[in-house]
């Protein structure tokens, strides 16, 4: 039988929004925020962070929801709360999603999952609600005299260039960063039970992974030198090469507390820690990976030959493809099977193996194929295309 190594994804990576974010030290003041009493010129830019609004809400199916000129853009996440009851259907704090299956530019729907159904709603209501949205967007404007105009819902006058700084790893961009001088601290609160956390594209020297517990307390304190190895084994290489920094990182068996509160702490001392991914979620075995796992690229590089000889290259984005075949009980091909259809068009941190760095990906399962080659073992090949 072929060596094999651990491999496991984290399943049901979670996005993260506003209530989930409780702190960070990343200022979030990239630009002025959009307003819509401002005149903006060509190529000015804005920030739009987190809109909140009083709102209204029927009881119907589906429910739509009314918010006064939201601006809000297809799959926004957004929660609700009350000083009284919303309609059965829907729980105060939980994350949705808005649906935009509307022409009024004052309602949407919402639904449990990104692209999901809208959800219908029962019973009575009583009280204010306020709605929250998680956006972090910033926006330039393309033509001069720009007033008034919404920017997500005005194509023709802005366009979305990037997230804010904070929340560059947060989006589903590996190649945008989130920077800060020193440190980046953030404390995250999912809600659910989470053991595991995946940083990607990051520079710093060292990486701390605190849990805390309501009701215990400190249960989980882990600190991570950054640095890898060089790239030969011998006394020259360890003792003249330059440090080469660890640049994906798998943080795994953390305590599984459904309270917890995960501080993540990326340090660099004098330096400008970068970040340009943070997963977290809950690991599940899907097999043990065959060696003969394949790293590629997908370059998006723009390369140009000029009629008289020359190369002009502008540089640009890459994704990271992942090939593996992995072994698994022959029992368990189903479930396996369908795990990875569930996760079709949802991005995920995949783990090849969690000793070789350049199988973390996160992205999207290409295609993946069971094998039931034997009565008690099978095989599960797996085209992994990861994000740019």
């Amino acid at each position: 039988m072929p060596d094999i190594v651990p491999s496991l994804i984290p399943a049901k990576p979670f996005g993260i929004a506003d209530i989930h974010l409780l702190s960070s030290n990343v200022a979030e003041a990239d630009y002025a925020a959009w307003s819509g009493a401002t005149t903006y010129a060509d190529g000015d830019r804005v920030i739009i962070v987190s809109p909140s609004a009083t709102v209204t809400m029927t009881v119907a199916n589906p429910a739509v929801v009314t918010w006064t000129a939201h601006g809000l853009p297809d799959n926004t996440p957004v929660r609700f709360t009350t000083t009284g009851s919303l309609p059965m259907g829907i729980i105060a704090g939980n994350v949705y999603f808005t649906r935009e299956g509307l022409a009024d530019a004052n309602k949407f729907q919402v639904s449990e999952r990104p692209d999901g159904p809208p959800i219908a709603t029962a019973g009575t209501q009583s009280g204010t609600h306020t709605a929250f949205a998680t956006r972090h967007d910033v926006y330039e404007s393309l033509v001069g005299s720009n007033t008034g105009n919404a920017p997500a819902r005005s194509p023709n006058h802005w366009v979305r260039v990037d997230s804010t700084n904070r929340w560059r790893m947060h989006d589903d961009s590996l190649g945008t960063q989130t920077a800060n001088p020193d440190s980046i601290v953030n404390s995250y609160k999912p809600g659910r039970i989470a053991d595991a956390v995946v940083l990607m594209n990051i520079n710093a020297a060292t990486v701390q992974a605190t849990v805390t517990s309501a009701s215990d307390g400190l249960v989980s304190d882990e600190t991570f030198i950054c640095v890898g190895p060089p790239s030969e084994s011998s006394f020259y290489a360890w003792g003249f090469e330059p440090i080469a920094r660890v640049t994906d990182m798998l943080i795994r068996d953390l305590p599984p507390y459904a309270d917890a509160t995960i501080a993540l702490t990326l340090s660099d001392p004098g330096g400008t820690v970068l970040c340009g991914n943070c997963v977290i979620g809950k690991m599940r075995p899907v097999g043990l990976t065959q060696y003969g796992i394949s790293s590629s690229i997908r370059d998006y590089s723009v390369k140009e030959e000029s009629p008289f000889g020359p190369f002009t290259v502008k540089e640009g984005p890459y994704s990271r493809i992942l090939e593996m075949t992995g072994y698994i009980t022959s029992s368990a091909s189903p479930s396996i099977f369908n795990l990875l259809a569930e996760y079709r068009a949802t991005p995920v941190a995949i783990i090849g193996s969690s000793i070789y760095g350049q199988t973390i990906a996160f992205g999207f399962f290409a295609s993946h194929k069971t094998i039931v080659q034997y009565l008690t073992r099978s095989l599960v090949q797996i085209e992994f295309e990861g994000l740019k």
